[in-house]
């Protein structure tokens, strides 16, 4: 959930005359990785496995998703949380 930050507003003009007001605002929160399936854990070399990134956002804002591999390829698929990596 978004921490709520409180703002006191003093304004005063030449003359002396004060107006006050409180305003409010939030932090957002950045999303959570709750866990990184791979699915097969093991593939053979040109192999498939499917990679499922179960993520959250606290304040329930829409997610994209990005991920990057140190060998073989990775492919969208129609689900935007879901890759598939082919083994080098």
């Amino acid at each position: 959930m978004a921490k709520a930050v409180t703002f006191s507003v003093t304004v005063r003009d030449a003359v002396g005359n004060v107006s006050i007001a409180d305003a409010r605002g939030a932090v957002d929160e950045p999303p959570i990785i709750d866990h990184v399936i791979i699915d097969p854990p093991v593939v053979p070399s040109g192999g498939l496995a499917r990679v499922t990134i179960v993520a959250r956002d606290p304040e329930n804002d829409a997610l994209t998703f990005e991920i990057r591999a140190s060998e073989g390829t990775l492919e969208p698929t129609s689900e935007p949380n879901v890759f598939l990596w082919r083994a080098p």
